[in-house]
């Protein structure tokens, strides 16, 4: 009996040490990467042959088998990740994918993203969509959705968001991924909602019931919320098209709670967002433009000229803060490419920096320098901003010849279906035309009625603001003198004035109003220059000074010394 006990103890002993010697094994391969994945099956039939001619039948039922096979599991899962991050070329992904059609959902969207980044670069996009393997890889991830926990959800919506431009394949497994996501309630953290919602928003799925989702998840975990997830809940959100105003304030509170934990690039991208979605809140973007030009040195050149866009659309850009930009960016403009260029050089037009004219010419030159040297194409919406700031700075007599280029370059393209850089485009050909009737620029008539048609359509949406609506009410009781002669205007909405609409006009005086309003993509000072050369009398109202102005009296007062200060030029 003895004997028996001792053979039997040895036999344990046995496999517990060939156990213990493959473990080993394992952890030293799961610890090297490698690069070359044809040979993970050579080395995955390998362990399965050692295992099975070296294991005795009772230790592969024993408890230590079963420890042997989910640790190669997990190994395999994690080498198939690492070596699907490492390649280059999509073919190499997409054959990969095809290889291994079992792998996990880590695998699939580590491929996905994979796909995504290199979708940009050259053609790729097109060999990637089109391939059968690809359609299969999204396929095989909208079957597994149901089985995700919420963090894996939000990292495929993210891997998904990656692609450019939306194909019908993408956009259908965005909707199922959008139909998965509204039956995870309270399951999502912060960042993952954030994630989901930008994601499913770029993919264009805009079903009323995932709005509301998300909606209802964000205001439950707004105080938890980081800057980063509040910005990207903003941009979702703008991209849908939805304006909640519940939502937007417990978001924006939330940020000014938050505001000693915004990094550099959450400020930069706040003030983008805010001002894509024209978000009057002075309190809040005065505690970021102190925050950011207190440290303007932590921001990279980029982001400053994405920060100078943002404030000047705003209208909260000042001559110190253009002085302070122009003193941290002079070493390194070289840095700034393409729409950088321009960014900076609208952003100088729209805050009409003319003691800054110098760094105006620099930027015009380094731009025009880049266009003919480089063999890139520069995008509609850079030279179009890149011909109103010639325009609105008085540069285009200096560069007669370039901006003839620029704008024959713009009126070769199609028009787009953004209003803005139409609205823009605008100014632009009505100032070529008053001014500069000698350079041989002929707008088709199709880019002139679409520029027109533009104007009008954002001048008939603001002529029912509450804004609005407050100056004719007190323009309805206002009256004054200058030079001895009394006077009462008579304001008219949205009145033609030569080639423009103007928020308000009084016929007898020849007065033009026009709110300079922070949603109005370019400033109306261009604009008043051409009306003052057609005889009328333009009159500018800042926003953020008729803000200032809270109650009723203060509004006459303000609104009656205006007016009386330009009848009496």
């Amino acid at each position: 009996m003895k004997s028996a006990q001792n053979v039997r103890r040895a036999v344990l002993q046995s496999a517990a040490a060939r156990c213990s010697a493959r473990t080993s094994h394992l952890a030293v391969v799961a610890a090297v990467q490698r690069p070359l994945w044809p040979l993970l099956s050579a080395w995955s039939r390998s362990l399965a042959t050692t295992s099975s001619s070296s294991s005795s039948s009772s230790l592969r039922s024993g408890l230590a088998g079963g420890c042997f096979v989910s640790r190669r599991t997990y190994v395999e899962s994690s080498d198939f990740v690492t070596t699907v991050k490492q390649m280059e070329d999509p073919m190499d992904v997409l054959k990969f994918m095809a290889e291994h059609a079992d792998s996990d959902a880590a695998t699939h969207e580590a491929a996905l993203r994979a796909l995504g980044r290199m979708s940009t670069m050259g053609d790729n996009y097109k060999k990637i969509v089109d391939d059968p393997r690809f359609h299969a890889i999204l396929s095989s991830i909208a079957s597994r959705l149901d089985d995700c926990d919420a963090r894996t959800i939000s990292m495929i919506a993210d891997a998904s968001a990656r692609f450019r431009i939306s194909t019908s394949e993408l956009s259908e497994f965005a909707q199922r991924l959008a139909e998965v996501v509204t039956r995870r309630e309270d399951a999502f953290s912060p960042r993952n909602l954030a994630n989901v919602a930008i994601a499913l928003s770029i993919r264009g799925v805009r079903d009323a019931a995932t709005i509301e989702f998300i909606k209802a998840e964000a205001i439950k975990l707004v105080d938890d919320m980081e800057p980063a997830h509040c910005i990207l809940l903003l941009e979702a959100f703008r991209r849908w098209g939805v304006f909640d105003r519940q939502l937007v304030d417990v978001l924006v509170e939330r940020m000014c709670d938050e505001i000693d934990r915004f990094s550099a690039r959450d400020v930069v991208d706040a003030f983008a967002v805010i001002s894509r979605l024209g978000l009057a809140r002075g309190f809040l973007l005065r505690r970021l433009c102190t925050l950011a030009f207190d440290n303007l040195r932590q921001f990279t050149p980029r982001e400053l000229s994405k920060m100078s866009y943002a404030l000047a659309k705003l209208r909260f850009l000042t001559p110190g803060n253009i002085a302070d930009l122009a003193d941290v960016l002079k070493a390194d403009l070289h840095r700034l490419r393409g729409s950088q260029v321009t960014e900076l050089l609208f952003a100088l037009a729209m805050a009409d920096a003319r003691e800054q004219i110098d760094l105006a010419r620099t930027l015009s030159d380094q731009y025009l320098a880049e266009m003919k040297d480089s063999k890139a194409p520069r995008t509609l919406s850079s030279l179009i901003d890149f011909a109103w700031s010639l325009c609105a700075l008085d540069l285009v007599d200096e560069y007669q010849k370039d901006f003839e280029a620029v704008m024959k370059k713009i009126l070769e393209e199609h028009q787009p279906q953004n209003r803005v850089p139409l609205m823009k485009l605008f100014d632009v050909l009505n100032t070529v035309e008053h001014f500069h009737k000698n350079l041989n620029i002929k707008p088709p008539a199709a880019w002139t009625a679409a520029c027109d048609d533009a104007d009008r359509f954002e001048m008939d949406r603001l002529e029912s603001s509450r804004l609005h609506n407050e100056l004719v009410m007190r323009f309805d009781h206002l009256r004054g003198s200058a030079n001895g002669n009394a006077w009462q205007l008579r304001m008219l909405r949205n009145q033609p004035c030569g080639p423009y609409r103007v928020d308000l006009y009084d016929e007898a005086s020849k007065v033009a109003l026009d709110v300079e309003t922070i949603s109005w993509p370019t400033s109306r000072r261009l604009k008043h220059r051409i009306l003052v050369d057609q005889g009328y009398k333009p009159l500018l109202i800042e926003y953020w000074e008729w803000r200032r102005v809270r109650t009723e009296e203060e509004q006459m007062a303000y609104l009656k010394d205006e007016v009386t200060k330009l009848l009496e030029q």
